[in-house]
């Protein structure tokens, strides 16, 4: 299965934000609320959490700056 990291809108008047940093490689393994990818919108940092457990696809780079709702990337869950 798998689950899209999305940025969320923080505030009414937000529309994009800049990604600064990832926490994890294209490729890790990563767990359910560890700290993922770190955006930075209308001069406040935020750090987004693993919404799930699974193998992480980076699809937003380092300096993007990309709108509300766009996909980051996506978490290739186990399969059973």
């Amino acid at each position: 299965m798998e689950t899209e990291v999305r940025l969320p809108q923080f505030g009414m008047g937000m529309s994009e934000a800049e990604v600064m940093q990832w926490y994890a490689a294209d490729g890790d393994r990563v767990e359910e609320g560890t700290d993922l990818v770190e955006v930075e919108a209308e001069k406040a940092r935020e750090v987004l959490a693993a919404p799930a457990s699974g193998t992480l696809r980076i699809t937003a780079q380092p300096g993007d700056v990309v709108e509300v709702r766009t996909v980051l990337g996506v978490i290739v869950g186990d399969t059973p």
